[in-house]
């Protein structure tokens, strides 16, 4: 019996020890979870906060320009002749705050032809493609200069996309950086041109066109990607589309294309080579 009831009193201790190891174990894991849940969530906070954070400066656009582009410190890019072709004339970019310096034009009975003109217009598409061999032919000549403003006016015809601002920050980035490429460039984008409704182009697709017009440079690309001249599109468009003087009569405000030629507005009563002819012995103005 002694040893019945020993083993009695060792089981009974057994499962009193088992019971208090279980308790221990309890308490420990109590512990544990006391330490365990916030840091989770700390470490989840953290790893989602990392990974916002990488979103939003993944997404952020790139560095853009106080200045405007260089070549155009009339906000508009100047063509004229040069050993029996066409070149553009080189200038320093509009500084910040600054304001654009006009052209000086010559009575010389040159045409001096200024168009206004936005990437992402059919109209300008639909005008480049009849008469920009014409211009070009009349510059590479010796009997005009050429001047092209881009602007952006049509933004709330692309869905949301800002396709106008973005596609004349293209003409933006190419006359500070290939001013040599700016036609063929300009020719391209409204050969590409997307319909109005539409998102319009991706800036990748803007740049695969503008390979197509030869134009293959790394900073160009970069320009282009991040809308480096965005804040000069901007100011341009403002400058254009509050002056006047570039108002067709019996319009409401600048429309595109726009052609001012030795400083008299094409009302567009007549056919715009009638009118250009019409200007090229008449007195400048400006």
């Amino acid at each position: 019996m002694p040893e019945e009831r020993l083993t009695k009193n060792q089981k009974r201790e057994a499962a009193r020890e088992a019971a208090r190891a279980a308790r221990e174990k309890q308490k420990r894991r109590e512990r544990l979870l006391k330490w365990l849940v916030p840091t989770v969530s700390t470490l989840v906070v953290l790893a989602l906060g990392a990974g916002i954070t990488w979103v939003i400066v993944a997404n952020q656009p790139g560095p853009q320009s106080a200045e405007g582009p260089r070549n155009m410190i009339s906000d508009g890019i100047l063509f004229t002749a040069q050993d029996g072709d066409i070149a553009p004339v080189t200038t320093p970019a509009i500084q910040p705050s600054a304001e654009p310096v006009p052209t000086d034009i010559e009575d010389d009975g040159l045409a001096h032809i200024v168009t206004y003109v936005d990437f992402s217009c059919p109209a300008c598409k639909s005008f480049e493609e009849t008469y920009a061999e014409i211009f070009q032919s009349l510059v590479a000549g010796g009997q005009a200069t050429l001047e092209v403003h881009p602007i952006a006016i049509l933004d709330n015809a692309y869905a949301g996309s800002r396709y106008s601002s973005r596609a004349n920050n293209v003409g933006a980035c190419v006359a500070d950086l290939a001013p040599e490429s700016f036609l063929d460039v300009m020719a391209a984008m409204y050969a590409g041109q997307p319909e109005e409704g539409t998102t319009g182009l991706t800036d990748a697709a803007i740049i695969d066109l503008v390979h197509g017009a030869g134009l293959v440079d790394d900073e160009v690309d970069t320009c282009i990607d991040d809308e480096f001249y965005a804040p000069w599109v901007a100011a341009a468009t403002r400058r254009a589309t509050s002056d006047a003087s570039l108002v067709v009569p019996g319009n409401a405000g600048l429309s595109t294309p726009t052609v001012v030629v030795n400083g008299q507005l094409w009302d567009r009563s007549t056919d715009v080579l009638s009118f250009i002819q019409s200007q090229m012995s008449a007195p400048t103005e400006g």
